[in-house]
């Protein structure tokens, strides 16, 4: 007679293949745009380092850092690129420049121009 644990081992080794992935993690950069002057990069274009190094980009987005900054031309006007990579990716993106988006609380998503 066979127990109940070995009777549920193919489907304990089932449930853990099939185990969802870990979320996506946002990571940012800015775009490099100014008060006053705009340009900057687009956030494709920001994405490409991220893609030329293997990293995947799950979605991008627009957004402000949330940091109070004088009203001045020339100065940054904080516009980031938001991108979303895998969790087991976060660290290659910080090497690239790219920091997680959890360390800018008051960071905030827009639609992207």
């Amino acid at each position: 007679m066979r127990t109940p644990v070995l009777a549920l081992a193919p489907l304990l080794a089932l449930a853990a293949c099939a185990a969802p992935s870990a979320a996506p993690v946002s990571v940012y950069k800015s775009l490099g745009s100014k008060q006053c002057e705009g340009g900057g990069q687009t956030p494709a274009q920001l994405a490409e380092p991220l893609r030329q190094a293997g990293v995947p980009v799950l979605a991008i987005a627009c957004g402000r850092d949330g940091r109070v900054r004088a009203a001045m031309c020339g100065l940054g006007d904080g516009r980031i690129g938001i991108f979303d990579v895998p969790a087991n990716r976060v660290a290659e993106a910080e090497r690239l420049g790219y920091a997680r988006l959890a360390s800018l609380p008051d960071a905030t998503r827009e639609p992207c121009p």
